[in-house]
Order: structure tokens, then sequence, then C-alpha cells
């Protein structure tokens, strides 16, 4: 009998390192925070305004993230915005319909919080991604930028 999937938001309770863990195969070249950095960081996460990261898991097993920010906006008739990032299936859990759920949970969400658009970037080399996005609805609509500090 398969796992059953599901989906919901990220707690303080839960294992900051098992997400880390699952995060850092979007970006394995980067250095793992020292622990007292990565546990701030996950509070502060919690304590923001707005944020949810949402939690995929098949079974136990953590399987999926994203994480959402709804921005307070003063246009679109003062209506806020959502922001997307750190999508991410576990390797071994791809094709199942995981990101497909997280991504209608945050759709969801952003209909209940009142949002006019949700925002995402994406690497461009990332063309299976790009199908994916737009396989959920959104469309390739702007030029981004990006200055890394």
């Amino acid at each position: 009998m398969p796992a059953e999937l599901t989906i919901r938001a990220a707690t303080p309770d839960d294992d900051v390192d098992q997400v880390f863990d699952l995060l850092w195969q979007l970006a394995p070249a980067d250095d793992r925070p020292a622990r007292e950095a990565l546990v701030a960081a996950w509070r502060g996460l919690h304590a923001q305004p707005g944020r949810e990261l949402l939690l995929a898991r098949l079974g136990p097993r953590l399987v999926g993230t994203l994480d959402t920010v709804v921005v307070p906006n003063l246009t679109h008739g003062a209506r806020p915005f959502m922001l997307v990032e750190n999508v991410v299936v576990d390797r071994a859990a791809r094709r199942r319909g995981v990101a497909g759920a997280l991504m209608r949970a945050a759709v969801d969400r952003a209909h209940h919080t009142g949002c006019y658009k949700i925002q995402l970037l994406s690497n461009r080399s990332r063309v299976e991604a790009h199908r994916f996005y737009e396989s959920a609805g959104f469309t390739p609509s702007a030029t981004g930028y990006r200055r890394y500090l």
C-alpha cells in the first residue's frame, strides 16, 4: 500500500536538520551553516508575519518543501501578494504528485489571504521545473533580476 501524502505548515517543533537536509538538494554547493545559525534562521522564519513553510510527507518521510510569504501591498486595491521560494521535492519522491500538492496548498493560502498574485523565480537552467510551473498555471511574464550579496 503506498504511503499517504500529507501537506502541512511547518512548526517550530519540526526537525530543522531534516528540513535543511531536504533543502540542500536545491543548492548542494552551499556550505552547511553552523547549527546555531540554522536554529536562529528557523526561529526567525516562524516569527516572521505572513511566512509559512509548507512541508510534504509521504507517510512519515519528509519529501517536499515550499516556502511562502504573504507581503502587504499598497497597490492593486491594497491586496497582498505571495512570494514562493525553495520548492524542493526529494529526488526519490519526484513524479508522485508532491510538487503539485504543495503548489495547490500555496494557491489555496494565497486565495484565503486575499492575494492578487503569486510570484516566484526559478533559475533559467531548471527547464523541468519551468514545465511544472507552467502546468500549475504560472506564466513566464517578467524579466527577473537578482543581485547576490
